[in-house]
C-alpha cells in the first residue's frame, strides 16, 4: 500500500499550535501589545509561534473550525457565489461563540473577486479586502496556522491556503495595495461588526480562507460540485485563438512537468512532485494531486488558445491512481477533468475519476476538445480529498494536439 503523503509545513505548524497551547485561552489581552490597530478591538492570547506573538479570542473556534459545529461544514461541496449575494444575506440576531449559524457557516462558497489590499492582523490573521466591479467588498481571512487546533478539519486547506498567499506576498501590520484579480474559496462566517476595513454591510466573511488562487479567469463552478469546487484559472495575457488555416501542434506547455516547476500550469502547492513515492511515467517529474489522507482540495490548469482552423484537437494525458480506500462501491475521493472557457463556467466535465478506478501503473486517457477551435479555454484537473485514507491521483505526458 503506498505511503500515506504528508504536508511537512502543515506538520511542523501544527505541531507548534499544540506545544504552544495556541488552542487555548492563556491570558487574553485587547490587540497585541507593539501591534497597535486603531480598526481592531478584539482580544487575543499569547501564543509565541504565531505570526504576531498572539491568535484570536472572538468566536475563534468557529473561525477555525474547532467549534462544536465543525463537522457540518459541507467540505466534500463547494457553492458558487459574489460578493453582492453574500452581502445580501441576513444578518443573524446573535452570534453564538462556540455554533455556527446554518446554513451560512456551514457552506464552503467560492467567488472571483479583486483583491484590493491586504494585512497581517493583531490575531495573526491575513486580512484580504476582497470587491467587486459595483464596489461591493467583503473581508477574507487567512489564519495563522500556529493559532488553528489540530483537530480542526480545516487545518490543512488553511495550511495550504496560507502558503498559496505567502508565494505571492508579505504582509505586514499595515495594509498594502494589490488589486489583481482572485478566486477564493472559505467557508461562511458572521464577524462582530466593529469598523473593520472591508467589511460587509452584514458582516459576512469567507473566514476560514481554504484556498486563494491569483489571475483572471477563476472558474465559477456549479452550485453543487463534489469537494473540487472547479479550480481556478490563470489566464494567460497572450493566449488567442487565431482564425484561419490550423498547423498541428501540442498546445500545453511543460507537458511533462519535466521543468521541476508548474509555470505555465497554474497548480496547488506540492503538486508538481518529483518523489521516488509516486514515480513518473516518464522523465523525473510528474503532477501528484492529493494523497494526503485528509480533507484537500488539490487543482492543476493552464488556459490554451486552440485556432479556429483546427479541426482536430485532442487532450490526452497518462494517470497513475492509487489508494488506500478498501470500498468498491463508493468514491469517496475523486479528480474531476474539465473545461472552462475565458470567463470561466464550466463548458464540460470530461471525466470524473475515483479510488473506485485505482490501477497498478498508469492509464492513458484522451478527450475531443474539436468543439473548441477558435477558443480560449482552460483545461483543469480538481483532485477532492476526503478526511481519511489517501487516494493520489499521479498525472503526467500532458498533450493537447491539434491539426
Amino acid at each position: 500500500m503506498p505511503r500515506r503523503r504528508i504536508r511537512p509545513t502543515a506538520l511542523l505548524l501544527i505541531t507548534a499550535a499544540v506545544l504552544t497551547g495556541a488552542a487555548g485561552v492563556i491570558g487574553a489581552t485587547w490587540q497585541h501589545p507593539g501591534e497597535p490597530d486603531e480598526e481592531e478591538s478584539e482580544a487575543v492570547v499569547f501564543a509565541p509561534n504565531a505570526s504576531t506573538g498572539s491568535c484570536g479570542v472572538e468566536r475563534w473556534s468557529v473561525k477555525t473550525g474547532t467549534d462544536a459545529d465543525a463537522s457540518k461544514i459541507t467540505l466534500q461541496s463547494t457553492t458558487s457565489t459574489s460578493i453582492a449575494a453574500l452581502g445580501a444575506l441576513a444578518r443573524p440576531a446573535s452570534l453564538p461563540a462556540d455554533n455556527r449559524i446554518t446554513p451560512t457557516e456551514t457552506t464552503v462558497y467560492r467567488l472571483a473577486a479583486t483583491l484590493t489590499e491586504f494585512k497581517l492582523e493583531a490575531d495573526s490573521d491575513y486580512h484580504l479586502v476582497l470587491s467587486d466591479t459595483s464596489g461591493n467588498t467583503l473581508i477574507g481571512e487567512i489564519p495563522d496556522p500556529a493559532c488553528v487546533g489540530s483537530a480542526s478539519p480545516l487545518a490543512s486547506s488553511i495550511t495550504k491556503a496560507r502558503a498559496e498567499f505567502d508565494a505571492k506576498y508579505t504582509p505586514t501590520t499595515s495594509f498594502k495595495s494589490a488589486n489583481v484579480p482572485v478566486t477564493v474559496t472559505g467557508v461562511g462566517f458572521f464577524d462582530f461588526l466593529h469598523g473593520q476595513t472591508g467589511v460587509a454591510p452584514n458582516g459576512i466573511e469567507l473566514h476560514a480562507i481554504l484556498d486563494v488562487q491569483f489571475g483572471s479567469g477563476g472558474p465559477t463552478p456549479s452550485p453543487t460540485p463534489s469537494a473540487s469546487a472547479s479550480p481556478s484559472a490563470s489566464a494567460s495575457p497572450t493566449a488567442s485563438a487565431s482564425a484561419g488555416s490550423c498547423t498541428p501542434t501540442q498546445l500545453l506547455g511543460n507537458p511533462g512537468f519535466e521543468t521541476g516547476a508548474a509555470s505555465p500550469w497554474t497548480a496547488s502547492t506540492g503538486v508538481i512532485s518529483n518523489s521516488t513515492s509516486e514515480p513518473p511515467h516518464a522523465g523525473s517529474w510528474d503532477a501528484w494531486l492529493d494523497g494526503y489522507g485528509s480533507t484537500t482540495t488539490d487543482t492543476l490548469s493552464q488556459q490554451v488558445a486552440i485556432p479556429s482552423g483546427c479541426t482536430s484537437a485532442t487532450l490526452g494525458f497518462y494517470l497513475h491512481i492509487d489508494t488506500a480506500e478498501t470500498s468498491t462501491a463508493t468514491a469517496y475521493d475523486t479528480l474531476k477533468v474539465q473545461v472552462l472557457n475565458a470567463s470561466g463556467t464550466v463548458l464540460s466535465t470530461l471525466a470524473t475519476y475515483s479510488n473506485l478506478d485505482h490501477n497498478t501503473g498508469y492509464a492513458q486517457h484522451t478527450f475531443s476538445l474539436s468543439a473548441y477551435a477558435g477558443q480560449n479555454v482552460t483545461v483543469t484537473f480538481t483532485g477532492a480529498e476526503d478526511s481519511t485514507q489517501q487516494t493520489s491521483f499521479v498525472l503526467d505526458d500532458t498533450s493537447l494536439a491539434t491539426s
